[in-house]
């Protein structure tokens, strides 16, 4: 199945172009390091269209409002556990300045420390850690959304637990790791053929 979709060429070359974005947004600035983080929180248990829709809401007021009035801002954007993201989004702020200084020498060293490291941030797990390094430009890292786990349950292999523990995590990975390298892709893109398949859109 897998194999059919990346050998589909008119997508493959969607993936691609989607890639090089992602590369651009490695060499900019701060700016767009700290939005995709930001962005990164909010997808967490929310579908993207809802994070991106409340990402664009709140992201030019995000410095000038305080915790409950950002809260306000992703309720009124229709976005569910707005509380809990508006103490994610608050505390977050103080990233901001340093964050590619900080991820960016670690992650063209080993992009796996640099997962490590944004565990350290409140409202970041192994997935938000893996999407945030993806979209800026860093492809080895698998992105395991409840997508991809539907996927390889109904292809590969059966996964039922409601949680995802990071040793579950780091297993479930390397098996994807083995399928990405035998159709020749970076794990990082893989689940933007897998997304497609099941949304025919490439947005994340």
């Amino acid at each position: 199945m897998l194999r059919n979709l990346v050998k589909n060429v008119k997508l493959r070359a969607k993936v691609l172009e989607r890639a090089e974005e992602f590369k651009l947004n490695n060499k900019a600035g701060e700016d767009v390091w700290f939005r995709e983080l930001v962005l990164c929180i909010l997808t967490s248990n929310s579908s993207f269209i809802s994070a991106y829709t409340a990402l664009n809401n709140l992201y030019d007021k995000l410095f000038s409002l305080n915790e409950d009035g950002i809260s306000k801002v992703l309720k009124n954007s229709g976005y569910r556990f707005y509380n809990l993201k508006a103490k994610y989004l608050f505390n977050v702020r103080k990233y901001y300045g340093k964050l590619k200084a900080w991820i960016y020498p670690i992650a063209n060293k080993d992009e796996y420390e640099a997962r490590e490291e944004l565990l350290q941030i409140e409202g970041i797990g192994m997935k938000e850690a893996s999407h945030f390094l993806r979209n800026v430009g860093y492809f080895d890292l698998a992105i395991l959304d409840r997508h991809i786990l539907k996927f390889l349950s109904s292809y590969y292999f059966s996964y039922s637990k409601k949680s995802l523990p990071k040793k579950d995590y780091i297993y479930i990975e390397s098996v994807l790791k083995s399928i990405s390298i035998s159709l020749n892709l970076p794990v990082g893109l893989l689940d933007l053929f897998i997304w497609y398949k099941g949304t025919n859109k490439l947005v994340k």
